[in-house]
């Protein structure tokens, strides 16, 4: 294995870095007030996709992976990338979900202060 066999992965960690970032900033998922739900949340929808995955993956449906990926499975036909997509998609789903409430919310509060 040479680098480029680590370039997906890589910007998989660095997505996950930035959604990181984003949630610390806003404190809406593991730095909100409420961390342990935020982990178990991510990691319950992390761990329905994979599952998922893995049901496809009986069924047939799977694909040899790329040049950039690691060649490291975690299950026949699933490879760890894809454990870290998945992540990356629960992650930014529910920092979105957050960031939409937080707006939707503040949109509220200012429409109830107009009206009064």
């Amino acid at each position: 294995m040479t680098w480029h066999h680590f370039v997906y992965l890589g910007l998989l960690v660095g997505a996950i870095a930035s959604m990181a970032l984003i949630d610390h900033r806003a404190r809406l998922v593991l730095f909100s007030p409420y961390p342990v739900r935020g982990a178990v949340v991510l990691l319950a929808g992390t761990a329905v996709f994979l599952a998922w995955d893995v049901v496809a993956i009986a069924e047939g449906y799977y694909e040899r992976g790329g040049a950039a990926m690691t060649g490291i499975e975690l299950a026949p036909h699933l490879p760890l990338e894809e454990m870290f997509f998945v992540f990356f998609l629960c992650y930014v789903t529910l920092v979105l979900h957050g960031l939409l409430a937080r707006w939707a919310d503040a949109r509220s509060r200012r429409a109830r202060q107009e009206v009064s």
